[in-house]
């Protein structure tokens, strides 16, 4: 009897010990500067806290490129653990932390010569925009791009798994006139690719849009995730370890 005692607690000790912790599988399109390449010496900012804050509990985290509308429907299902860049509006029913990790904008950017400029919405009717299946462009927008994504003269929709690549190469090779994501994103991308000379910013919506990693409703652990990733958050912050974080990207804290 005392054996088989000691035995159970044997199993529960191992069970939580952190040798045995939990995989955390975290999902999405690379989307610079918050989430990149996997397995590249930048991953991302995202990805770093992440790993930061998960490993530090015990956590293995492993990160994957998947397209985007595949990423938010695989953290839906139970598939991932989490969705790297959710909004809650492309992120609705998932379960959302109370620390976001960006706030941003939407930017328009046209090449060089261009003499379009954003004036809402009656000015996107006049150019062909460029824009990324499943993410979350406002209200407003969205309604547009779901009415006119089947006119390639409105709206050209992409999706895989470097979709702003394609859109900038659209853009430079005059398939379409407006590129539409956030300036972070478009910036760094487009230095990567060499080709931050040739485009420029012409304006910028007025809605922010606050960007986190959500989790699985389909999984028991996701709302202790969820606590642990903003508690995690707030002490980095605190510590000054998400400023460090942050300056490998030459990024500023968004609060």
């Amino acid at each position: 009897m005392r054996v088989k005692f000691v035995l159970i607690i044997l199993f529960l000790f191992v069970r939580s010990s952190p040798l045995m912790a939990d995989e955390v599988v975290l999902v999405a399109d690379p989307w610079p500067p918050f989430n990149m390449e996997v397995g590249s010496d930048r991953e991302g900012y995202i990805v770093d806290v992440a790993r930061m804050v998960f490993e530090a509990a015990g956590h293995k985290v492993t990160y994957k490129n998947v397209p985007w509308k595949r990423a938010i429907s695989g953290t839906r299902s139970g598939t991932y653990t989490g969705a790297i860049g959710a909004s809650k509006t492309d992120g609705e029913g998932l379960v959302f932390p109370d620390e976001e990790l960006a706030r941003n904008v939407l930017a328009f950017y046209v090449l060089k010569d261009s003499l379009w400029k954003f004036e809402g919405l009656s000015s996107i009717e006049t150019a062909a925009i460029g824009v990324i299946g499943g993410y979350d462009y406002r209200e407003w927008l969205n309604n547009y791009i779901e009415t006119h994504s089947g006119n390639d003269r409105r709206v050209q929709v992409v999706s895989g798994t470097d979709p702003l690549t394609q859109n900038l190469k659209k853009l430079l090779y005059k398939r379409i006139d407006v590129v539409v994501d956030t300036e972070a994103a478009i910036r760094y991308k487009s230095r990567e690719m060499g080709i931050l000379d040739k485009i420029k910013p012409a304006g910028y919506g007025v809605e922010p849009a606050y960007i986190y990693i959500a989790f699985s409703p389909n999984l028991p652990e996701s709302s202790i995730l969820a606590q642990q990733l903003s508690e995690g958050i707030r002490q980095l912050r605190r510590s000054g370890q998400l400023k460090t974080i942050l300056d490998r990207y030459s990024l500023l804290d968004w609060k």
